[in-house]
């Protein structure tokens, strides 16, 4: 499988790179290291980004996050132009208080996809003009080189993810979709537990910097992400060791600790013994 580089399409100290494009008819499955956008100015295409297929005419944009895979059939006129940018670009230079759970129904975690967005938004009539008007002053820029021109890119990418935001949720606060949001996403972490999940893949991902994704999940559920994890993982270990008969071994690993010290770590913490001794305190035998 092909994978496009940032420094392909990312140039000469900018943050982003801003294409018109006129592909191949086929476009052979591929990942990217950054996030794309996509807006179609003419043609038809069916555009599959991992396992989900999108229809595109003029006027659709999509919001292809960085390592999912991507592939494409496109009529003869289709022409498309590309936003490309590293997932920095939004953790520091646009991502606010006012913005930020939006931003998160873009992200790579399907699982906490806000239920009304599918991935694919239409711009029509003045909203289109508005659209193409910003990718088009976004293309001169990068054309010239001209003082601080990463700057004024950036500032345009502020207003471009902006009404990217107005168009999915136009009639919702804030607060609405934010508790929404947090909600799925502790669901998502609920059922992953196991797996390694760490501050810094988790803000990645949601487009945040690790500082501010930690301070805002604290706010939410009065517990630092480290240890709403650890209780998960203590809960479904204390289930295991009470209801059968694995090892302390297995059930470690079962329950994504790296070896069975970070679980008896929790237990003396969230129960205040051993897995041992809180084993033979529901009298099952196990080792």
């Amino acid at each position: 499988m092909i994978n496009y580089k940032s420094d392909v399409y990312i140039k000469d100290d900018l943050s982003l790179g801003i294409f018109i494009d006129k592909a191949g008819r086929l476009a052979e499955i591929h990942t990217h290291e950054f996030i794309e956008i996509v807006y179609v100015l003419d043609g038809e295409a069916t555009e599959k980004i991992n396992e989900t297929e999108y229809n595109l005419r003029r006027g659709d944009m999509l919001f292809i996050n960085y390592g999912s895979t991507h592939t494409r059939e496109r009529s003869d006129n289709y022409s498309f132009m590309n936003v490309c940018f590293a997932p920095e670009i939004l953790a520091n230079k646009i991502i606010n208080k006012e913005n930020a759970f939006y931003i998160l129904s873009l992200s790579a975690f399907e699982e906490i996809q806000s239920e009304t967005f599918e991935g694919k938004i239409h711009f029509d009539g003045e909203e289109r003009r508005m659209i193409e008007a910003i990718l088009s002053d976004m293309l001169y820029e990068q054309s010239k080189k001209l003082p601080e021109r990463n700057a004024v890119l950036e500032s345009y990418m502020t207003v471009l993810i902006t009404k990217i935001i107005r168009k999915m949720r136009p009639s919702k606060r804030t607060s609405e979709a934010g508790s929404g949001l947090w909600l799925k996403l502790s669901e998502y972490i609920d059922q992953n537990f196991k797996k390694k999940l760490t501050l810094s893949d988790l803000a990645k991902r949601c487009f945040y910097n690790p500082s501010y994704f930690s301070r805002a999940f604290k706010e939410r559920f009065n517990i630092s992400l480290t240890e709403y994890i650890n209780r998960e993982r203590a809960s479904a270990a204390a289930e295991m060791l009470k209801n059968t008969n694995k090892s302390i071994d297995e059930i470690a690993e079962e329950c994504g600790y790296g070896d069975k010290s970070g679980l008896y770590r929790a237990f003396d913490k969230f129960y205040g013994c051993t897995p041992a001794e809180y084993r033979q305190s529901t009298g099952v035998n196990g080792n």
